[in-house]
């Protein structure tokens, strides 16, 4: 990753090497690392959110053309604001919470057909490993398909609680609303989800 004048980072291969799991304890670290000014610790995080900022942008916005800039606005943002992180929720929820706010001015229209091969041609990172990786990819095809008939703020609390692991007090925080809003959501993406089957 490179650091460019107008302070943007541009991606380089080696940013979207897919790192190690890491702890809770070792987000905190890179995060206060960040906040000193550690640019390694930044590329660390960068590198470990890239991936799924990815998946997580594309799944809300239905566009794939934005999804590199508002990756790049969300960890400026991790960058510049690293050191007002007050722990009060997980590193990934307040990241998380970033890429929420940054998506929301660049949602795909309602009715917009989204185009999910397009998804192929941007990264092979993306792709899973191992000898079940076709399996998955069909079932990351039909819940492509299947995410159409939710709404975006729906789209947003599948994505998170199935694919990112978060509470539904965790998406509430990151979505300014209450947790009760969240299971609601979830209960009428689940029924749209099922009478899509």
């Amino acid at each position: 990753m490179k650091r460019l004048n107008n302070n943007k980072f541009c991606i380089t291969k080696e940013t979207t090497v897919k790192p190690a799991e890491t702890s809770e304890e070792q987000e905190l670290s890179l995060i206060s690392r960040t906040a000193a000014g550690d640019e390694n610790a930044f590329e660390t995080l960068y590198a470990l959110y890239y991936n799924r900022l990815f998946r997580f942008i594309y799944r809300t916005t239905g566009r794939v053309d934005i999804v590199e800039i508002v990756i790049n606005d969300v960890m400026f943002v991790v960058w510049e604001k690293a050191d007002t992180y007050n722990k009060t929720c997980r590193v990934s929820t307040w990241i998380f919470g970033i890429a929420y706010n940054k998506s929301r001015n660049h949602r795909a229209p309602p009715k917009l057909q989204i185009n999910h091969d397009s998804i192929d041609e941007v990264s092979e990172n993306l792709l899973p490993c191992g000898d079940d990786w076709i399996k998955q990819l069909e079932t990351e095809d039909w819940l492509g398909n299947a995410f159409e008939v939710l709404s975006v703020e729906q789209r947003t609390v599948v994505e998170l609680t199935y694919y990112h692991g978060m509470s539904y007090q965790e998406i509430a925080v990151l979505m300014d609303c209450s947790e009760n809003t969240i299971k609601t959501r979830m209960f009428h993406a689940r029924k749209k989800l099922a009478s899509a089957l």
